[in-house]
């Protein structure tokens, strides 16, 4: 691949994913898309956390991602969107994390606050444990696009670049996978 000449997102895609066959090639195409891509990314982010140092972190790791998950991307997509959506995504990320960050032990929910009595500590566990034993018996592509979403913090377009399935689809499954859990829960607290 010329690193002079100027390709087509697509082209690019399609070149990054053929690595097993020209990692060379392979390599170039990611460089003309972190070249083409990273300062526009950067700068997006920077003014979503007005922290550069953050943003660099982030953006990077976002090429990272790119790299990494090269073979589910959809050449007929635009990759100029996954990026800046994967972007936005770690962003808030970031700034969700902020936010928990600001907030007082005694007020936090995650079960392991200081002021949390023995009996408030059970109840987490045990509700916990309910949560996490309905979210195994879910079908197995419903449970892998709800752990992706949320426990990796993927985004809807990434679980369905990943699985190579539509953003509407997954979107389904989430909404399944929520009724079926609050379903599960309120069965438990009947009983």
């Amino acid at each position: 691949m010329d690193s002079e000449k100027k390709y087509s997102d697509k082209d690019l895609v399609a070149a990054m994913q053929a690595v097993r066959v020209k990692a060379d090639s392979a390599i170039k195409a990611f460089e003309q898309i972190f070249h083409k891509y990273y300062p526009m990314l950067r700068n997006f982010i920077a003014g979503l956390l007005k922290n550069p140092a953050e943003a660099e972190d982030i953006a990077q790791n976002c090429f990272m991602k790119l790299w990494f998950n090269r073979c589910y991307l959809n050449p007929e997509q635009s990759l100029k969107n996954y990026l800046f959506v994967m972007a936005r995504n770690e962003a808030f990320n970031v700034l969700r994390s902020r936010r928990l960050q600001n907030v007082p032990l005694s007020v936090r929910h995650d079960g392991f606050s200081p002021l949390c009595s023995v009996d408030d500590w059970l109840n987490f566990s045990e509700t916990n444990a309910i949560l996490q034993n309905n979210i195994e018996m879910l079908p197995p592509q419903r449970r892998a696009i709800f752990k992706m979403s949320r426990y990796i913090h993927m985004s809807n377009m990434e679980i369905a670049v990943k699985l190579n399935i539509s953003v509407r689809t997954v979107e389904k499954h989430i909404e399944l996978a929520l009724r079926d859990l609050r379903k599960g829960m309120d069965v438990h607290k009947v009983n």
